[in-house]
């Protein structure tokens, strides 16, 4: 029953309680009473009134009621991205053959073993290292080409969950609802960030790889040419000059 319905009822009810009980009464003594009956006919009046006055609490209180309810109702299927396990696919999809990963645990080691700056140490083959950086390189820019192939593949389950969402967003009833409409989304932006910070983690690993290769090269260059023009005395250190004539 409607509200407005549930007070015309009521009031219904009252007007009628009104003008029957005094009629009852006039009936049973011959006349309507004398002013006993309109004292009788205004107290029902101010019964009415209050009749009508309770009822609106009523209906003010099944309204606030009802509020309660649609306030306090949940998301049927609430939506939480898996941004863990696709950054993880990325992270581990970097580390492929000799490149440096930004996700490597020791990957502090793993550069200053690689760069080993300006040096040209004893044995040192040119070519041999020159392969090693060459492929260091190549493998750290694949796998960052790679990783970022894996993230523009995940843009249709994005869209998927981004499209669900806006329909909740829609048929959202009550705050409840719309405050877990509003954190799934705020948590969706949250992953594009985080997605983001990795694919400039991505970028850097790149740049940083070709560049170290490129200084590692000059470098050694600069070793070996220092090396080959640095004056060396070729006599032995326990070389003692010839004297000629007799002891």
């Amino acid at each position: 029953m409607q509200k407005r319905d549930f007070v015309k009822s009521v009031l219904a009810v009252s007007v009628a309680h009104i003008f029957l009980a005094p009629v009852a009464r006039a009936g049973s003594v011959g006349g309507f009473g004398g002013s006993t009956e309109l004292t009788q006919l205004a107290n029902n009046v101010e019964l009415v009134n209050s009749y009508i006055q309770q009822a609106q609490a009523y209906v003010t209180q099944l309204d606030q009621y009802r509020n309660m309810i649609q306030n306090t109702l949940n998301i049927p299927n609430q939506i939480w991205g898996m941004v863990m396990n696709e950054l993880s696919g990325v992270a581990n999809l970097v580390k492929q053959g000799q490149a440096l990963a930004y996700s490597a645990q020791n990957i502090g080691q793993q550069f200053v073993n690689t760069f080993k700056g300006f040096q040209f140490p004893s044995g040192f083959n040119f070519k041999t290292d020159y392969k090693k950086w060459s492929q260091t390189t190549m493998d750290s820019l694949k796998g960052a080409l790679e990783s970022a192939n894996l993230q523009s593949q995940q843009f249709a389950t994005e869209e998927g969950v981004l499209s669900q969402l806006r329909s909740m967003s829609s048929s959202a009833t009550g705050q409840m609802q719309a405050i877990q409409v509003g954190s799934q989304i705020a948590e969706q932006q949250v992953q594009q960030l985080q997605k983001l910070r990795q694919l400039m983690m991505l970028q850097l690993q790149s740049q940083n790889t070709y560049m170290a290769a490129q200084q590692q090269k000059e470098d050694t260059i600069q070793a070996a040419k220092q090396d080959a023009y640095e004056y060396r005395d070729p006599r032995p250190s326990n070389y003692q000059s010839f004297r000629g004539g007799s002891n």
